[in-house]
C-alpha cells in the first residue's frame, strides 16, 4: 500500500466522503486504474497551486529519466536514415551500417548520428541539394561519409548546414567529398567542428568551387585539426567572436583561412601549403595568431589587412612569393616569426607606425624588406630588435646585439621588386656604387625598416617545418 502524505487536504472530498487532515490519501481507496499513471490523474484536482507544482517537477523528473535509444540503420523498422529520424526521440542515437545511403536527410532533433568505422557509412545526396542538413540544437553528426551534393554555389549547396537554430552541435570525424561546400555553419552559436577531412571538386576552376569549411556569425566555436584539401578556401569565417581554429591544415586552395571581420578570436597552429595565400586575415581586432605555418604559396603567406591589436607570434612563413604582407595594421605586436626563403620576407604597404616586431627571424629572403611608406620604421625596443641572415655588422661587447645598425630596405631592393630584370644587374659596380653610397650618406636614403639592436643569431630553433616542410603538407 502506497500513502501520499504530500496530498493532505482537510476541505477535500472523495468520492463523496470528506477527507479529515490526519488522513493520508490511500491510493488502494482509489480503484482499479489501467496503469501507474491514471491513480495520479483522478486525485489531480485535489491539489493547491504549489502542490500541482512540486507535482509536475516530479513528472518531469520521470520523464528526464527515460533511457535514450539507439536505433539501427538499416533495420526492418527503419529501412532509412529518414524514417529514423521521424521515429527518434531527443536524446537517441541512430547507427549507420556499412553501405551507401542514398538520400538527403533533415536532423530536426537533439539526435546523434553515428557511422561505422573508417566512414564506411556513405550518405549520397545523388547531386541535388545539400546532404545533410541541422535545424535542431544539441546534434552530433560523427564518423560518417557524406558526398555529392549539388553543385549550386549560390544556393550553398553542402555535404552538411547547420541553420541558425542548431546552437551545441558537435561534427567530428566525418569524410566529406564531392560537395559544392564541405561544412556551412550559418549563425549557430557553440559549434565543434573537429577532425574531419574535406575534399573538393578537383575537376573545377578553383573560382567555381565553394569553401571547405564555411563559418558566419557565430560565437564560441571551435574549429579543431580538421584537414582541407582542393576546395575554394580552407576555411572561411565571418562575423565571429570567441572562437579558436587550432590546428587545421589546408593544401592546394585559394586562402587557407579567409578572414574578415572577426574579433576577440585565436587562430593557432594552423597550416596551409601550396595554395595562392596561406592566411588572409582582414578588418579584425584583437587576435591572438600563433604557431601557424604558411608554406610554399604562390603569393603571401600571411595577410595582415586592418588588423589592429593584436598579438601575431610563433609564426612560420616558408618559401612564399612574400613572407608577411602588412597594409594598414597597426597596434599589433610581432614577435618571435620565422620568416625564411621567401622571394620578399616582408612587404610593407602602409600603416604599421605603432606595431612593435622584435625577435623575428629574417633568413634567406632575397629582399629581407619591401617597404613602400613615406615614414621610417623602428624594428626593436630598447633590448633587443631581430635577426637578420644578411647583417654584415659586429659585436664587439660580445652582448649578441649588433653595434651597427641595420637598415632592411633601400631603394636599390625596392627597384629589383618592381623591375625584376634589375636582378641580372644586381651584382654590377654601378649597382654596388648605388648601394655603397646610400648606406654611406644619409641624405641619400630613402625611408626604411631600421633595426637598430639587430640580434647576431636566430632567436629562436629553427622550426621543423623549415627543415622538412613536405611533412607539414597533406
Amino acid at each position: 500500500m502506497i500513502t501520499l502524505p504530500l496530498f493532505h487536504r482537510p476541505t477535500s472530498r472523495f468520492n463523496g466522503r470528506a477527507l479529515p487532515r490526519s488522513k493520508p490519501i490511500l491510493l488502494s481507496e482509489m480503484g482499479p486504474a489501467p496503469g501507474f499513471w491514471a491513480p495520479l490523474s483522478r486525485f489531480r484536482f485535489l491539489l493547491d497551486k504549489r502542490q500541482r507544482g512540486i507535482a509536475s517537477s516530479l513528472l518531469l523528473l520521470f520523464a528526464a529519466t527515460t533511457p535514450a535509444a539507439d536505433l539501427q540503420v538499416p533495420s526492418r523498422q527503419f529501412p532509412t536514415i529518414s524514417s529514423a529520424i521521424s521515429a527518434a526521440n531527443d536524446g537517441d542515437s541512430i547507427h549507420l551500417a556499412t553501405g551507401v545511403f542514398q538520400e538527403n536527410i533533415t536532423l530536426d532533433k537533439a539526435l546523434t548520428l553515428l557511422g561505422s568505422p573508417d566512414n564506411r557509412s556513405i550518405i549520397d545526396g545523388s547531386g541535388s541539394g545539400t546532404v545533410i542538413t541541422i535545424t535542431s540544437p544539441n546534434a552530433r553528426v560523427s564518423g560518417v561519409a557524406v558526398r555529392n551534393s549539388g553543385d549550386i554555389i549560390e544556393d550553398s549547396d553542402a555535404c552538411i548546414y547547420a541553420t541558425k537554430e542548431a546552437t551545441n552541435i558537435k561534427l567530428d570525424g566525418n569524410s566529406l567529398t564531392q560537395c559544392a561546400f564541405g561544412i556551412w555553419i550559418n549563425g549557430s552559436h557553440n559549434p565543434v567542428v573537429i577532425n574531419n577531412t574535406v575534399t573538393g571538386y578537383q575537376k573545377r576552376l578553383i573560382s567555381d568551387r565553394g569553401n571547405g569549411i564555411h563559418i558566419w556569425n557565430i560565437q564560441n566555436g571551435l574549429i579543431k585539426e580538421n584537414r582541407v584539401f582542393g576546395v575554394r578556401d580552407g576555411i572561411y569565417l565571418s562575423n565571429t567572436s570567441r572562437s579558436s581554429i587550432e590546428d587545421n591544415v589546408m593544401d592546394s586552395v585559394r586562402f587557407g583561412i579567409h578572414y574578415m571581420y572577426n574579433d576577440n578570436n585565436r587562430v593557432t597552429g594552423n597550416t596551409t601549403c601550396n595554395s595562392t595565400v596561406g592566411q588572409a586575415m582582414m578588418f579584425s581586432k584583437r587576435l591572438v595568431i600563433s604557431h601557424n605555418a604558411m608554406i610554399n604559396n604562390r603569393d603571401h603567406g600571411m595577410l595582415l589587412r586592418a588588423i589592429y591589436d593584436s598579438k601575431i607570434h610563433g609564426n612560420i612563413a616558408y618559401g612564399n612569393n612574400k613572407g608577411i604582407f602588412i597594409n594598414d595594421s597597426d597596434f599589433n605586436e610581432i614577435t618571435g616569426n620565422w620568416v625564411e626563403g621567401n622571394a620578399v620576407g616582408v612587404a610593407v604597404m602602409a600603416g604599421a607606425e605603432n606595431t612593435q616586431v622584435v625577435g623575428n627571424n629574417f633568413v634567406s629572403n632575397p629582399v629581407q624588406v619591401l617597404f613602400s611608406w613615406r615614414f621610417s620604421l623602428y624594428w626593436n625596443n630598447e633590448e633587443r630588435g631581430n635577426y637578420w641572415s644578411d647583417y654584415l655588422g659586429w659585436d664587439y661587447d660580445g652582448d649578441g646585439i649588433g653595434d651597427r645598425i641595420y637598415y632592411a630596405s633601400n631603394r636599390m631592393d625596392h627597384l629589383m621588386h618592381r623591375h625584376p630584370k634589375m636582378r641580372l644587374l644586381a651584382l654590377s659596380p654601378v649597382i654596388q656604387l648605388l648601394q655603397a653610397l646610400e648606406t654611406r650618406f644619409p641624405v641619400l636614403r630613402s625611408a626604411s625598416v631600421i633595426d637598430k639592436k639587430p640580434a647576431m643569431h636566430p632567436t629562436t630553433p629553427i622550426p621543423d617545418q623549415v627543415t622538412a616542410p613536405e611533412k607539414a603538407c597533406l
